[in-house]
C-alpha cells in the first residue's frame, strides 16, 4: 500500500470589500430634523458644519491608515448629527478595516435605517457577515444589493463565491455567468466559473474558462495556475508544467504555483524537481505542513529516508494531528528498519484516523501494525 498523497489545487474565493469613503459630495443626503426658529436653526447648522469638518478630518485619518483616530472622529461627527449616513458609513469601513466586524455591521445596518436604498451598505455587511461565518446573511445582503441594482458586478461575484463555497455550484456558476453577461472582460469571474467547473469534474469546461481569463488578463497568475491543475488531471503534464511556470514566471512569491509544480513533477517521476519546488514553496511559507510532507514523500522516493522523516517531523509539529505524517513517518522507518518507531506511528496514524471519521484509513494503518510486528 502505498502512502498517502495529499495534492492541493488553488481554491480561488475573492471576496472584494467596497472601501470606499463618503466624501460630503456623496452617498443620499442625511436627515435633519426641521429647525422650528432663526436661533435653533443657526444652531443646527454650526452643530452640522462641526460635524461635516469630523467627516473630513476622519476621511484623511482613514486615507493614513489611522483607523482607530478616524473611527473617533466619526464618532465625534455622529454625536453631533445623530442621522450622518455617511459618518455611520465611514465609521463602519473603518471598523471593518480595523477588524472590527460586528461595529461594522451595526454601523451599515444604521446606514440600512436612514437609507435602505444605499447598495454599498448592503453590500459591505455581506462581507463582514461572511468574515463572521455568517453566509446566509451574507447571501440575503447580496440579494438586496442585486434587487436595488442589477448591474452591481461584485455583489454576483461575491455571491458565486460564498455559493460554490457551501457546495451549490450550479447556482455559483449561474452567478459568476452573470456577471461575464454584465461586464465580458471580468477576469476574476472566468476563474472562479472555472474553479466551480473543476470541482464538478468538468475540466475541459475549467480549462475553457481559464483560457477566457488569460485572454481578458494575460497576466493574470492565478488563471495559469489553476489551469496547470486542470490539465494535468487530462494528462496534459507537459502543458500543466508551461503553466505553472508561466504562473511563477508572473509571481515568484506565490507558493502555490511551486507546491502544485511540485506535485506535478513528485506524480510524473520527477522527484528531484518536486523536491527543488517544495523547498521554494517551504521558503515562502515556512508553516505550510502538506509541503513537508509531500517533500518528505518525495525524498522518500529517493531514498534519501532519514530526510524524509526530518519532513515528515516537521509537518507533525506544525500539525499534531496529521494523521498522513505519522503515517508516511511510519512508512519510511519501515524502509530504515526501525520497527519500533514504525508501529508507534502506525497506531497513533490509525487513532487519528479513527477520530476523524476516517475507517479505511484506520484499518490500513492497524494492519501495518500487525504485518511489522509479525516481520521475521
Amino acid at each position: 500500500m502505498k502512502p498517502p498523497t495529499f495534492f492541493k489545487s488553488l481554491t480561488s474565493i475573492a471576496i472584494i470589500f467596497t472601501a470606499l469613503i463618503a466624501n460630503l459630495d456623496d452617498l443620499s443626503a442625511h436627515t435633519i430634523p426641521k429647525p422650528r426658529d432663526a436661533n435653533s436653526d443657526k444652531l443646527v447648522q454650526n452643530s452640522q458644519q462641526q460635524a461635516d469638518n469630523l467627516l473630513t478630518s476622519g476621511n484623511q485619518k482613514f486615507q493614513n491608515k489611522d483607523y482607530a483616530g478616524a473611527i473617533a472622529d466619526f464618532s465625534k461627527s455622529i454625536q453631533l448629527s445623530p442621522n450622518f449616513e455617511k459618518a455611520f458609513y465611514n465609521r463602519g469601513v473603518a471598523y471593518d478595516q480595523s477588524g472590527n466586524r460586528q461595529s461594522a455591521i451595526d454601523d451599515y445596518s444604521q446606514v440600512i435605517k436612514l437609507n435602505p436604498q444605499n447598495t454599498n451598505s448592503y453590500f459591505n455587511r455581506a462581507v463582514s457577515n461572511q468574515k463572521l461565518g455568517d453566509k446566509q446573511g451574507a447571501l440575503s445582503d447580496l440579494d438586496r444589493v442585486i434587487q436595488l441594482d442589477p448591474n452591481y458586478i461584485d455583489a454576483y461575484l461575491n455571491r458565486g463565491n460564498l455559493l460554490q463555497s457551501s457546495g451549490d455550484l450550479q447556482g455559483a456558476i449561474a452567478s459568476f455567468s452573470q456577471a461575464i453577461k454584465i461586464k465580458p472582460d471580468r477576469s476574476d469571474a472566468y476563474l472562479n466559473r472555472g474553479l466551480a467547473k473543476y470541482k464538478l469534474a468538468d475540466r475541459q469546461g475549467a480549462i475553457e474558462d481559464y483560457n477566457l481569463a488569460i485572454k481578458a488578463n494575460p497576466d493574470y497568475h492565478l488563471a495559469y495556475n489553476n489551469r496547470g491543475w486542470a490539465k494535468a488531471d487530462l494528462g496534459d503534464i507537459k502543458g500543466a508544467i508551461a503553466d505553472y511556470d508561466r504562473a511563477i514566471q508572473l509571481n515568484s512569491n506565490f507558493y502555490l504555483s511551486y507546491y502544485n509544480r511540485a506535485s506535478i513533477r513528485r506524480k510524473s517521476g520527477d522527484q528531484s524537481g518536486a523536491v527543488a519546488d517544495y523547498d521554494k514553496t517551504i521558503q515562502l511559507k515556512p508553516n505550510y505542513a502538506s509541503a513537508y510532507n509531500n517533500r518528505g514523500l518525495a525524498k522518500k522516493s529517493l531514498k534519501d529516508f532519514q530526510s524524509a522523516i526530518n519532513d515528515f517531523t516537521k509537518t507533525i509539529e506544525i500539525l499534531p494531528d496529521f494523521a498522513e505524517a505519522y503515517y508516511n513517518r511510519a512508512a519510511t522507518r519501515q524502509d530504515l528498519k526501525d520497527r519500533s518507531g514504525a508501529v508507534s506511528d502506525f497506531k497513533t496514524a490509525a487513532k487519528l484516523y479513527q477520530q476523524q471519521g476516517k475507517k479505511k484509513e484506520s484499518t490500513d494503518a492497524l494492519n501495518f501494525v500487525w504485518q511489522v510486528q509479525n516481520q521475521k
